[in-house]
């Protein structure tokens, strides 16, 4: 029987985990959009011991390891209450990050995470899943396809983001 993809909540313990996976997928994705190919201050920022220890102390953000058998795959960060315009933070469920490594990118897993976020938001009685892409993202197709609409647009002012790739979409998914 093949491997399924699990999705494992994750605790402080799983810090190790995480820096190491995150350490690895976002180069392997992101190193071209920023300047001198140093990714290094957003990394700083999302995924390092200390932001991950910072976000563990917030009741409201969930990590979830995304795995295949022993295989780490990728994390997802979800807030269970997070309001949006015109959606109260009980009505609302932020995906704010999925990163798969490159070797896992069209085996489904993405689909498998949208499937299990979307499962949990309607556990949770949501009636939108919200979320930011890069307009030069080709995740942005991806979530097109998985029926997310856009509803505004922004710009990053991360220091060293080059100017191709400041612009956001929020986007949206009624339930």
């Amino acid at each position: 029987m093949l491997p399924i993809i699990t999705f494992l909540p994750c605790t402080i313990s799983d810090i190790t985990d995480l820096v190491k996976i995150s350490q690895q997928f976002y180069p392997e994705h992101y190193t071209h959009i920023w300047k001198n190919d140093d990714p290094s201050y957003y990394i700083d920022l999302s995924f390092s011991q200390k932001a991950f220890e910072k976000d563990f102390e917030v009741e409201n953000i969930l990590y979830f390891l995304i795995q295949k058998g022993d295989e780490k795959l990728g994390l997802l960060k979800i807030r269970k209450h997070q309001a949006i315009e015109g959606y109260a933070k009980f009505d609302a469920l932020q995906l704010e990050k999925i990163y798969l490594l490159k070797n896992s990118i069209g085996m489904g897993v993405g689909k498998k995470g949208i499937e299990f976020v979307k499962n949990y938001a309607n556990n949770l009685n949501k009636k939108i899943i919200w979320l930011d892409v890069m307009t030069t993202s080709p995740a942005l197709y991806f979530y097109q396809k998985m029926d997310f609409k856009t509803i505004s647009y922004y710009m990053l002012d991360y220091p060293g983001l080059k100017d191709g790739y400041r612009e956001m979409q929020r986007m949206i998914l009624p339930l």
